[in-house]
């Protein structure tokens, strides 16, 4: 589904390689600035037109999220083009503010999953668990973390809490992830993920080497961004390097409401 590619893509915008966040605090883990109420995000495909000019083509998927003053994010909404409600997630919270819950329910309401979000006692997130329908769980993901308390490794476990695949971190003095390398089952190294970030912290290329094939590959992404004037991103377009050529993929425009 685009989907999948748009909610990977809202997330490496967003977690600038999904290791130097996730605590459990919703904006804070969003990387927003100042009291974000809702954030309206389309993406569409990206082409250049027979100026060489960059323009936006097909909607491919919107996404609505909302946040409550604290910071707490209330909840997400996955559209259709037509508008229509496809999933939602609502989350719960504890006494600490900490995410604790997702509940995934479907246009009609009915709950279709779950993710549960597991700390220690210190307050860290350390696991993530989902649900299906019938309460059987689909995947897990163990958190380990460095004693910067940043994460420094993620497995993904099936429902048998098997691990299938680990992802290992290396941060940059400032704390920015640098590189993530990825291991299989077997503990060969699959693949290596590279980022470059601007002033704002935001990635401005992703490289990824792929190490499956018998001839390993490579691939560069490119992202340009706007932003408003807390510091916020509002508009970012992906491009896909071909040689020294940069080809626009997707654009993916936020609309941001403040309390």
């Amino acid at each position: 589904m685009r989907i999948d590619r748009f909610v990977a893509i809202m997330a490496a915008l967003a977690l600038c390689g999904g290791a130097a966040a996730q605590t459990g605090r919703d904006r804070q883990d969003d990387e927003l600035h100042g009291s974000v109420k809702r954030i309206d995000a389309v993406m569409y495909e990206a082409h250049l037109n027979l100026r060489d000019q960059l323009e936006r083509g097909e909607q491919l998927e919107h996404l609505v999220t909302e946040y409550k003053q604290n910071g707490q994010r209330r909840s997400q909404t996955y559209l259709s083009v037509a508008e229509d409600v496809i999933f939602r997630t609502r989350y719960k919270h504890d006494g600490f503010g900490l995410t604790t819950l997702e509940h995934i329910v479907d246009n009609r309401e009915d709950v279709v999953g779950r993710t549960y979000y597991v700390y220690n006692a210190d307050l860290t997130l350390t696991e993530i668990y989902v649900e299906d329908a019938e309460r059987q769980v689909e995947s897990r993901l163990l958190l380990a973390h460095d004693k910067e308390g940043r994460i420094s490794q993620r497995s993904f476990n099936d429902h048998r809490n098997n691990v299938f695949k680990r992802e290992v971190y290396t941060f940059n003095p400032d704390g920015t992830v640098q590189k993530a390398v990825v291991y299989d089952r077997s503990r060969q190294k699959v693949q290596e993920k590279r980022w470059e970030y601007d002033d704002k912290g935001y990635p401005t290329s992703y490289t990824l080497y792929d190490y499956t094939e018998e001839e390993p590959e490579m691939s560069v992404t490119i992202y340009r961004r706007e932003y408003d004037s807390h510091g916020n991103w509002t508009t970012c377009t992906e491009y896909d390097m071909l040689g020294d050529r940069m080809l626009p993929t997707y654009t993916t425009v936020r609309q941001i409401e403040y309390f």
